[in-house]
Order: structure tokens, then C-alpha cells, then sequence
């Protein structure tokens, strides 16, 4: 070895520049590489489908554990698994076709609005429809405000409870001057939720009164408050103009409202805006946000440093190019999101090399060239890396399996939401792992707009790179519940239920208390050791002592400092004497001003 070393320490200086060669011009080394189904048994293969801005989904609209592709305007294939997929006619001839040239827009967006357990769709184009799914069959709704087919049309739509009360509302988005018919603001629908689910037309807000060039529009937490914010595309094609940028104020007021965002440069830069997103590509704890322009301005990445939004330029903020879809995804498992960005000529891989910048990639099997429309993510075969479908021209649009084979780990998470939202549209999950020898935490939000015109599967991936284990899972429902779990395994998919646990028997799940509580002890009376259980809401000092009848203090069992959560602690009565004993709790906020104090009686038998 001390030989090796000095043979090659007279290069080394021309070997490291010859691996930075090789890095810059082949992009990253060991990626993976897809191949293009282009057998003729698949149905998307022989399909003819019209031309246009269509969106595309990977959905699990029968519950059966694989992802089904929907493609507007009218084509669900089901997945029966083994990469075989068969056309069915759901949606056969119930979406108005086509107008070639004029009717070029057309969007979709899944979520479970009735919270029945199963996924429903609503179709955006010249006549927009909601589709209740019934146990993988699926019923028009054509009465109530939702059901004004014509009324509704836009270009696309996105599910997401910005009131949170449970129940995913439904924003439409209307590009002034591409869609027939009169010009229309964009549309908000507040889901009335149980028992009937239907659904009131919101008013009064600036983007609903505005006529403008909408493309897509976006929920996202952006400022990690806990409710979810709107971010609008607005692409005139060709012309730079501002985006619709909206914070929704219902943490900080108590009611929700829509302020819209004028702080630089986010909220003042002008855009040809088609998707935004909202992803932690650098693993830093906060959200950074990706914008795809049109030809009028070039590609906006906002590098999110502790609040404050700097432009990042790169190999990412195409110039000149008619950008369209960005979907983010862990293609490699490294632990860091690489994107695919579509344009109407042709189609960009970017692997992120996990130091804050981006490694182009071609020749991995993507056709390129041609236009591209939406990019969806989903792992359709179950192996545990991202698979592709990108719609658009015959020569780009296709599915895309995945070849990665670098042995890397993942984990995979159904979540299901119980008192948010059945879908957990707007759920975060925060996960920690040591990766190549570093503990890193990465982040993911659940969306039902995330790519031009359409969505990505809504199971959550994780790449764990070389990771043995997941030291921390955390859970962060709409609701403000939280599951936390720690020791959670590897490359396993994994159903968590909104309060419950998942069956993995090293896992801890806990809901986090909205107010302070101090529980009878248990059991009682008690000989020689019993339980105090207690809750905090907030960050407090907790002092928790022990008084015999007389009231003099016999014992402290808790004197520190407690974050928000459900706590108990074990009292030893062995040193003490029959009796009644009393047990106080005295707390006090370290950030709300709020103090809590109270005290119950136990009884020692002996």
C-alpha cells in the first residue's frame, strides 16, 4: 500500500483533473439508465392519443398495491403488475375530445375528497368533470356548484385542504385566451365535507377575480407553518410577467386568507411561469423553490437560506427554451432529488451530485428529443426506484422503467389520513439517516399538482443510499398530528395511518396534545410503583412533586425542561408507608406565556 501511495502521488494532481473531465462531460458516473417500453402488447404503446397539453398521473385507482396510469383526456391503464397493463374504457367517450388548435390544454388531479378510502379524479379541458371513484368504477357528479361542467373548464386543477379541516378543496385554473369560450378568473371550491361532500364556490380573493394567463397552479407549505400556500403559474408564452404568489395567513390569524407574496425576488421577479415546486434539494431543513419558464424568461431556482430567497443560477435555469414540467424525484437513491424538466423541444435529465449542484445527463435510454409535456414519477414495478411516463409527441412520450442497480436502499410510505385528509394531501415527512457516514435529514411533501398538468404518485420515496436503518421518521399531518417513529427498517413499503402505528415493532407513534393535561396515576392504589402520565402542547418547565397527606413534599420526580408531547414517569413508593399521597404538576410555557398547573390523589397499599 505505502508503494502504491508513492507511485501514484507523482499524478495525482492530473488523475484528479482527468476525474473532473470525466465527471463535467458524462455527467455522473454509475447512474442508472431507463429503458423505453415500446413492446406493442402495452396499451399506451399502440394508443393514438390526440395532440395537445396533456396531463399524466401514476394513481392507484383500484387499490391493489400497483400504479395505474390516467392521461387526459380519456385513458386509464390499469396496472396488473409485471409491467402488464391493460387500456379500460372509464373514461371512454365521458371527457369532451379535442378541438384541434383551440382546445389544447387539458389537466387532472387525484385525491380522495369523500375520504371512502379510494382515490377520485377531477378532469380539467374546455368542459371540467368530477369522477367519484366507487370501488375502482367511477360516477360523473353532475349536480351542485361542482358539477357546472362548462362553468369550470380551465387548464388544470389541484386538490389541497387549505383550511384544514380535513376535507381536500379544489382550485381550477384558467389561462385567459387558451381555453374556448368567455375569458373566466380562476375557480376555488370549499369541500363542505360529511355527509354529502359537496362543494361551495369560494369568492372574493384576488385570484378569483383577475383575469390573467394562469398555466398551473400549486399547493405548497412553502414556510413550513402548517398550512399550505398557492403558488400560480402565469406563462403569456412569450411576454415576462409576475406570478401569482399567495401565503395563506390561517396560522398566523386564525382564518385563512391569501396575501399575496411582493417580497424580492420570489414575489417580484418577473416570470413566463409554468410549475412551480417546492422541494429541500439541498437536505438543509427548508424548502427551495423551482420555477420552469417558457421562452420569455429563463428557469428560476430560489435557494431557501433560513427564510430569505437568493437566485441560484445554473445548468438548471435553461435560457431561451420552452420549459414546461420539473418533477423532482430520488432516481438513484443517494439521498438527493434529481429532476426532469420537459419543454416543447425536448427533455432534460439533471442528477444532483449532492453538493449544491446538478450533473446533466444524457444517453441513459430518455428519448430526448421532441416534445415533452408532463413527467410523472412512480415506481410502477415495486423494485424501489422511481419509474417515468412523460406524455407528449410520439417520440418523447412513453414509460420509462428505471435500471438502477447500485444496490442503494429506500423506503417507501402509503400514508392515510384520519383526521386530515384521507389522501395526506399536504402531509410532510421528515426523515433522518446516516448516509456515506453522515447523519442527513431529508424532507417530502404530498401534492396533487407537482408536474405540468398532472401529479406524481402520491407514495412517498425516500433514497437511503447505504443507509442500515432510518434513525427518525416524522409525520407532519395537516391536522397538526404527528407520528413519529424511530429504528424504522429499510427497503419496505410501509402503510401509516394518520395517529396509528404501522406494525413494525421498534416504531413509536404519538399524537402531539393541544393542551396540557395531567392523568390519573395507574394503577391505583399501587404497591410499590406506579405511573404519572401527562401531556404538553408547547416547549415548558415541568416540575412534578410528590406531597404526603400533610403536604409535605416527599419526592421530585420530574425538574427539567419538556418539548411538546405525550410523557410519563414512574413513582417508587418502597421507601414510604401506607396512605394517601397527593402528585402536582406545575408547567410553565417557555415561548406561549401559558402556565398549567394541577394535582391528584394516590393512594399506597401495602
Amino acid at each position: 500500500m505505502i508503494f502504491q501511495r508513492k507511485i501514484f502521488k507523482k499524478y495525482s494532481v492530473s488523475i484528479k483533473k482527468l476525474f473532473f473531465f470525466l465527471f463535467c462531460a458524462f455527467g455522473f458516473i454509475n447512474a442508472q439508465t431507463f429503458i423505453k417500453v415500446t413492446d406493442a402488447s402495452s396499451p399506451f404503446v399502440t394508443e393514438t392519443f390526440p395532440p395537445g397539453y396533456r396531463g399524466a398521473s401514476w394513481v392507484d385507482y383500484d387499490n391493489n398495491g400497483t400504479l395505474d396510469l390516467f392521461e387526459n383526456y380519456e385513458f386509464l391503464f390499469k396496472n396488473n403488475g409485471n409491467l402488464n397493463f391493460e387500456s379500460t374504457s372509464e373514461f371512454k367517450g365521458r371527457t369532451t375530445p379535442i378541438i384541434p388548435g383551440v382546445d389544447i390544454g387539458s389537466g387532472n388531479s387525484w385525491a380522495d375528497y369523500d375520504n371512502d378510502g379510494d382515490i377520485d379524479l377531477f378532469f380539467t379541458g374546455s368542459k371540467s368533470f368530477l369522477f367519484k371513484n366507487e370501488g375502482g368504477t367511477f360516477t360523473k357528479i353532475t349536480s351542485g356548484a361542482i358539477g357546472d361542467s362548462s362553468s369550470n373548464r380551465g387548464w388544470t386543477s389541484a386538490w389541497g385542504d387549505y383550511d384544514n379541516d380535513g376535507n381536500v378543496d379544489l382550485l381550477i385554473v384558467h389561462p385567459r385566451g387558451f381555453i374556448p369560450g368567455a375569458f373566466i378568473p380562476n375557480l376555488l371550491f370549499h369541500n363542505d365535507g360529511p355527509p354529502n361532500y359537496t362543494f361551495t364556490k369560494v369568492t372574493g380573493y384576488e385570484f378569483l377575480t383577475k383575469l390573467a394567463p394562469y398555466t398551473v397552479g400549486i399547493w405548497s407549505d412553502y414556510d413550513l407553518d402548517g398550512d399550505i400556500d398557492l403558488f400560480i403559474g402565469s406563462g403569456p408564452a412569450g411576454t415576462p410577467g409576475l406570478d401569482y404568489l399567495y401565503k395563506n395567513m390561517l396560522k398566523e390569524t386564525g382564518s385563512v386568507d391569501f396575501q399575496r407574496i411582493t417580497s424580492a425576488p420570489i414575489g417580484t421577479d418577473m416570470q413566463d411561469g409554468q410549475v412551480w415546486n417546492w422541494i429541500d434539494y439541498d437536505n438543509d431543513g427548508d424548502l427551495d423553490g423551482f420555477l420552469t419558464n417558457y421562452t420569455a424568461v429563463s428557469n428560476r431556482f430560489y435557494k431557501n437560506n433560513n427564510g430569505n430567497y437568493v437566485n441560484n443560477p445554473g445548468n438548471l435555469t435553461l435560457s431561451g427554451i420552452p420549459c414546461l414540467a420539473n418533477s423532482w424525484g430520488d432516481f438513484d437513491n443517494d439521498g438527493y432529488l434529481d429532476v426532469i424538466i420537459t419543454s416543447d423541444f425536448q427533455t432534460y435529465f439533471f442528477h444532483n451530485n449532492g453538493n449544491g449542484t446538478f450533473a446533466e445527463a444524457t444517453n441513459i435510454g430518455i428519448d430526448a428529443t421532441g416534445n415533452g409535456r408532463s413527467a410523472t414519477l412512480g415506481d410502477i414495478d415495486n423494485d424501489g426506484d422511481l419509474d417515468l411516463y412523460i406524455s407528449g409527441f410520439p417520440t418523447t412520450r412513453g414509460l420509462y422503467i428505471n435500471q438502477n442497480a447500485n444496490g442503494k436502499n429506500w423506503l417507501k410510505l402509503n400514508l392515510v389520513g384520519t383526521v386530515s385528509n384521507k389522501s395526506a394531501i399536504g402531509a410532510r415527512v421528515n426523515l433522518k439517516a446516516n448516509v456515506s457516514g453522515k447523519d442527513m435529514w431529508q424532507m417530502r411533501e404530498v401534492s396533487a399538482q407537482n408536474t405540468f398538468n398532472g401529479q406524481s404518485s402520491l407514495t412517498v420515496h425516500f433514497g437511503l443510499g447505504d443507509a442500515s436503518i432510518v434513525d427518525s421518521l416524522v409525520i407532519l399531518w395537516p391536522s397538526g398530528n404527528i407520528n413519529v417513529f424511530t429504528n424504522f427498517p429499510i427497503n419496505k413499503f410501509e402503510t401509516i395511518t394518520e395517529g396509528g402505528a404501522t406494525g413494525i415493532n421498534d416504531g413509536e407513534s404519538f399524537l402531539l396534545p393541544s393542551e396540557y393535561q395531567l392523568e390519573q396515576n395507574y394503577p391505583n392504589p399501587f404497591n410499590p410503583a406506579t405511573t404519572i402520565k401527562y401531556s404538553i402542547p408547547s416547549e415548558s418547565f415541568v416540575k412534578i412533586n410528590i406531597y404526603n397527606s400533610l403536604g409535605q413534599l416527599m419526592d421530585t420526580v420530574t425538574n427539567t425542561t419538556k418539548s411538546a408531547g405525550n410523557y410519563e414517569v414512574v413513582w417508587n413508593a418502597q421507601n414510604v408507608s401506607s396512605g394517601v399521597y397527593f402528585y402536582s404538576i406545575n408547567s410553565e410555557s417557555i415561548s406561549h406565556n401559558k402556565s398549567f398547573f394541577d394535582i391528584k390523589k394516590m393512594i399506597v397499599l401495602k
